[in-house]
């Protein structure tokens, strides 16, 4: 218990316990099965007009379990340019569940003119479609990037020798500018649908003056010496496969050193391959991570059936009382989707999921997150895989 004497005492005491307030207040609902913390940053940017902007950003981070030190990703998010205030405090939580698996702390920066800052300005923007800029924005998300290296770098649990970035869309193409920049610790980055001044309604696949945007990825191949692994796909509305090949082959001409990896069709719209196609892409870069001693495979496999007993039979479920079993698990069977999944663990803690994408993973953080504890599959799609 804290004691005060006097009213300046009473005065600093009450300002701590405010401070406190305001700290835990902002902690509610972070998954503590992934050590989910916000690590606020001050930075600044201009726009293509000279006008800076300057404010504090979250920093969302994740890290395993431990002291560390462990590698660290950062991965920066895409655009919205109508939408900019309602983005939210950005996470990418299935992306980061993956890295943790991996070993890696995760860093998502929502950049500067996003979410709680969108009121501030916006220095990524392009301007008007014909003429529009975006070496200036590229320098804005870019400096944040790096920024959010550096300040990570600081803490005690971060390997700062062993950085990853990666990046989506408008975060994809600023991962390239970042890895141009000789960030000291970036061993490697990974560009997953880079690009900027994409409209799937008004101009499907085609962006805004596409020459100035050749021109920016050869320039950022001149100075850059990272690898980095290019991931496009065939029906991408924002950037079609001709635009994203054509600047691949620019960057590569020009020094960089980018795999560039054009993925099938996905769903509607391939763009939304890294935030909705899980078990596709996280294979694939748990392949392409081995070449730089991340060898910990990342992406979930399903356990084979084990025949401990029958997808309904009920009551052979370990650890879960009649509520929790009429609350999760006969819902589980019930729902209707190309996926599902089921998890418990021995605290009577349970979770499922189901749709077509990423459900083991989705299954383990509904049961883990509200304890932190471990859990273990009991069930996938139509057979129960218990073995415990």
């Amino acid at each position: 218990m804290v004691q005060c004497i006097g009213w300046r005492a009473m005065v600093v005491c009450i300002a701590c316990l405010g401070m406190l307030l305001r700290a835990q207040a902002a902690e509610t609902g972070l998954h503590r099965d992934i050590n989910e913390h916000i690590i606020t940053l001050h930075v600044e940017a201009k726009d293509f007009k000279g006008v800076t902007t300057e404010g504090d950003i979250p920093v969302t981070t994740f890290r395993p379990n431990g002291d560390g030190p462990f590698p660290l990703v950062v991965i920066s998010h895409g655009r919205s340019g109508s939408k900019r205030a309602e983005m939210g405090r950005v996470r990418f939580e299935s992306a980061a569940r993956y890295f943790v698996r991996k070993g890696f702390a995760v860093a998502v920066p929502t950049r500067l003119g996003y979410s709680g800052t969108a009121s501030l300005g916006d220095p990524e923007s392009e301007g008007a479609c014909r003429i529009a800029r975006y070496d200036v924005a590229m320098q804005a998300a870019s400096s944040q990037i790096a920024a959010t290296v550096t300040r990570m770098q600081q803490e005690r649990w971060v390997d700062k020798r062993r950085v990853l970035l990666v990046g989506l869309s408008v975060g994809g193409i600023s991962t390239v500018g970042a890895a141009a920049l000789g960030i000291p610790g970036v061993v490697a980055a990974v560009n997953f649908a880079g690009g900027h001044g994409g409209n799937p309604d008004q101009h499907p696949g085609v962006p805004c003056n596409d020459s100035a945007l050749l021109k920016l990825y050869a320039g950022f191949g001149k100075v850059s010496t990272l690898p980095m692994l290019w991931v496009y796909t065939q029906n991408d509305k924002y950037f079609d496969a001709a635009h994203s090949k054509a600047w691949a082959d620019a960057y590569n001409a020009a020094g960089g050193h980018a795999e560039y990896r054009l993925m099938g069709a996905f769903g509607d719209n391939g763009h939304q391959l890294f935030v909705a196609g899980n078990d596709i892409w996280q294979p694939v870069l748990d392949a392409w991570l081995t070449q730089f001693g991340f060898a910990t495979p990342g992406a979930l496999k399903a356990p084979p059936e084990s025949g401990y007993a029958a997808i309904g039979e009920v009551a052979k479920l370990p650890y879960l009382d009649a509520q929790s079993i009429a609350a999760g698990y006969l819902k589980f069977l019930e729902a209707r989707g190309e996926h599902r999944a089921f998890a418990l663990n021995a605290s009577g803690n349970w979770g499922w999921a189901f749709g077509a994408d990423d459900v083991l993973s989705r299954a383990f953080a509904n049961c883990q997150k509200a304890s932190g504890k471990p859990c273990m599959l009991y069930a996938v799609d139509g057979a129960v895989v218990w073995r415990h």
